[in-house]
């Protein structure tokens, strides 16, 4: 059995009842033990390829749920894997720095990371949204939390030559003053605050005024 789970482990192919099959060798009874090698063919090989043929069978239907891994769409992975900015090598070292047996392969865990950065892209505001002598926060927690105060612009229609200048008002920087493009600013900032007494709160789009 510990022969068997090591071959799963270095296979990338863990499934615990791989070892319940070794340890039914063991101490399946003489009916089993009566079997010999046979064991090996029949159950545990014929009942593998019907149960692998089920499953190819079943999920090749579906293009997202392919299986085994392999068939599912390879091609179009690497391409969304491609356009991301994580490299392969630093992918690996990522891994191999977490010391634990992940049972998903380096593209999606790529094409994973692309779309949760994509949805926090969205999640910030529009560059249009931006207006002058209002205030926006990054939205972190901690020493990182920030609050900038749009204080003038330049005033272009393209978002990304109009240059906007702001001051840090509170958080990290503060006091701070700074100039960067409409599109840079909307990247950092989450959402529009404001201060009731002496909270930042965040703007609720229903909240008059």
């Amino acid at each position: 059995m510990s022969l068997a789970i090591g071959a799963m482990h270095y296979l990338r192919c863990i499934h615990p009842p791989g070892g319940a099959t070794a340890l039914t060798a063991v101490v399946g009874g003489a009916g089993v033990q009566a079997l010999g090698y046979q064991y090996v063919v029949t159950p545990v090989l014929l009942n593998v390829a019907v149960i692998l043929l089920v499953a190819v069978l079943f999920n090749a239907p579906f293009a997202w749920r392919r299986y085994p891994a392999a068939l599912k769409r390879a091609r179009h992975i690497e391409e969304r894997a491609a356009k991301g900015p994580i490299s392969h090598e630093n992918l690996v070292y990522a891994l191999s720095e977490v010391d634990s047996f992940i049972d998903v392969s380096e593209q999606d865990l790529l094409v994973i990371y692309d779309l949760a950065t994509q949805r926090s892209l969205e999640a910030h505001i529009a560059p249009d949204a931006i207006k002058l002598g209002h205030c926006y926060s990054n939205g972190k927690y901690g020493p990182e939390w920030s609050v900038r105060q749009v204080i003038d612009a330049s005033g272009r229609r393209d978002a990304s030559r109009d240059m906007v200048i702001f001051k840090v008002i509170a958080g990290d920087g503060r006091y701070a003053t700074g100039v960067s493009t409409r599109t840079e600013f909307a990247r950092w900032a989450r959402y529009e605050v404001y201060r009731e007494d002496e909270n930042w709160r965040k703007v609720d789009e229903s909240r008059p005024g």
